[in-house]
């Protein structure tokens, strides 16, 4: 029963994988996520249009799947250092832990940016689950300052945490100019650690 269980579960992954990636190719293939529809996502994967409902509520949801497994897996990462490590390093490391740039093709990732930045909507849906990741990880930036959830420390180090997580997996998948992905955050929150006023010195440029 336990083996039935989880090929069910495993199933229902890979068809919930499926679905998001047809509707990443989808928008890309259409110039847009606007002019793609529920029922040509369910076309691509070759299920019905209710079952891809009965995954996701609508093709929003669909394109930033990923966004939402990524992040699930980051707060169980932070929850698990922040018990060992100091917060702000616990969250720089369980971001470079992510692995981003083995996980995703660079390309893709450049489509994908390029797309949730020309609709409005997406970023309204991607500003949405920003906002619950921050309230997920919130609880636990607060214990591991030994502040409430109210005070403006534990606020201001996750906030700037994230921001730099995100600026950085960005501006990598844009250009990596001779970095990892992992040197490019580790720079980044070093800098952010560092204080904002002066740039920290940049390394020499790579050769072309």
């Amino acid at each position: 029963m336990a083996d039935q269980s989880g090929l069910r579960e495993r199933k229902k992954a890979a068809t919930k994988a499926a679905l998001s990636d047809a509707t990443l190719r989808l928008a890309v293939s259409k110039g847009g996520l606007d002019a793609v529809t529920a029922d040509e996502i369910a076309a691509e994967v070759g299920v019905s249009t209710r079952t891809f409902h009965n995954y996701f509520p609508n093709k929003e949801a669909a394109f930033l799947h990923d966004f939402n497994e990524v992040t699930g897996e980051f707060i169980a990462a932070v929850r698990d250092r922040a018990a060992q490590q100091p917060v702000w390093d616990a969250l720089r490391d369980a971001c470079v832990g992510m692995r981003m740039d083995e996980r995703f093709d660079i390309a893709q990732m450049q489509c994908r940016e390029e797309l949730i930045h020309s609709s409005p909507e997406l970023i309204k849906v991607q500003a949405g689950q920003f906002m619950e990741l921050f309230a997920e990880l919130l609880g636990i930036v607060a214990e591991a300052t030994g502040r409430s959830t109210d005070h403006p420390y534990p606020r201001l180090v996750l906030g700037s945490a994230l921001v730099t997580m995100k600026i950085s997996n960005e501006d990598w998948f844009a250009n990596p100019r001779g970095r990892t992905l992992a040197e490019a955050i580790t720079q980044a929150f070093a800098q952010m650690e560092a204080g904002i006023a002066r740039p920290l010195p940049e390394g020499p440029e790579p050769d072309a």
